[in-house]
């Protein structure tokens, strides 16, 4: 009678105790980035967020801010680079690191495929990449894909297509890095540096006549007041998936292995399906009423020459030659 009182009586004790503990702590993730729900940062963050819920046993949450609710690019960059955010999705923020611009670096891809072994995973920017996030305190998790980019037109304004004579008194908007203004002075336009948040106000009022650097998918972001897009295929958009380094470090082995395996999978994801996207953007783009103007051999040529005869000696200066010639080898340039 005694015995089965004294188990009983531990059983008890143990059941509470174990009702009585602290739960385990979930590592919440804040993932912010300005895109809405139809680009490419959202099916990846998506994905990223499944995977990293059902290796962690859902121990590690992502908050998600997609819309740019936790402020402009730049701003979720910086925070992140501070540790306010851990991780966002962003294009290069040369006011940071000018090395950084090298990802917008001229003609280095011909293709998807040429695209993806110069900037994807296992690539050989990736080490580059590597280096400048350690420097301002982030860890890259992967690039994603975008599209290779052009400049759009607004209406009112003739389509230039021979440069620099059709670009002159074109006034095109490109964002705040000194390589873009070395890059469109040179073809002949008025280069405008603007914030991205002010770009459709500027094409409605005339302020200025075009957008550089813009994929097939942010075409319709201004759709109401183009005419056209003319399709260059001037750089190669990938963007950057970072972490605030600190926090990375501060996670467990096994946590930096989840967040590792999970960004992988979505960031491989996005690499083999990317392509596909492309051509629905363009068909959206032509259904919208706005031309697609490609260059014939000869303009293309003529603007690839012009941009490259720039942008490359101005990169080097940057790099360094011995860098700058890795980087070239591997896409096969001169």
């Amino acid at each position: 009678m005694r015995l089965n009182t004294l188990i009983n009586t531990g059983a008890a004790a143990l059941a509470l105790s174990l009702s009585t503990a602290p739960a385990v702590q979930a590592e919440e993730i804040i993932l912010g980035h300005v895109m809405d729900t139809q680009h490419i940062f959202h099916s990846v963050s998506e994905k990223f967020t499944a995977c990293l819920d059902e290796l962690s046993g859902g121990t590690m949450l992502v908050a998600y801010h997609p819309g740019g609710d936790l402020g402009d690019w730049t701003s979720i960059v910086e925070q992140v680079a501070q540790g306010a955010v851990q991780m966002t999705m962003s294009w290069n923020h040369s006011e940071l690191d000018p090395r950084w611009d090298v990802s917008v670096l001229g003609y280095l891809a011909n293709d998807w495929e040429s695209g993806r072994e110069i900037y994807g995973p296992g690539s050989v920017m990736m080490d580059v990449y590597n280096e400048i996030m350690g420097d301002l305190n982030m860890v890259l998790l992967g690039t994603n894909p975008t599209d290779f980019t052009g400049f759009v037109v607004r209406e009112g304004v003739d389509t230039p297509v021979d440069f620099p004579g059709d670009a002159d008194g074109f006034k095109m908007r490109v964002p705040g890095m000194p390589m873009s203004i070395e890059r469109y002075q040179a073809t002949g336009f008025s280069a405008v540096p603007m914030a991205f948040s002010e770009v459709h106000t500027a094409l409605q009022t005339g302020a200025i006549d075009g957008r550089a650097y813009s994929p097939p998918s942010e075409v319709l972001l201004f759709k109401d007041v183009l005419s056209s897009y003319v399709f260059t295929r001037e750089n190669f958009e990938h963007t950057f998936w970072t972490a605030n380094k600190q926090w990375f470090e501060g996670l467990t082995e096994e946590q930096q292995g989840w967040v590792r395996t999970a960004a992988d999978e979505a960031v491989t994801w996005a690499w083999e399906n990317a392509e596909a996207e492309s051509a629905g953007w363009f068909k959206q783009i032509q259904e919208a009423g706005i031309e697609v103007v490609e260059l014939s051999p000869e303009q293309l040529a003529a603007y690839r020459e012009t941009v490259v005869s720039v942008e490359y000696p101005y990169m080097e200066a940057v790099l360094g030659a011995e860098l700058m010639g890795q980087i070239k080898a591997a896409a096969g340039v001169e």
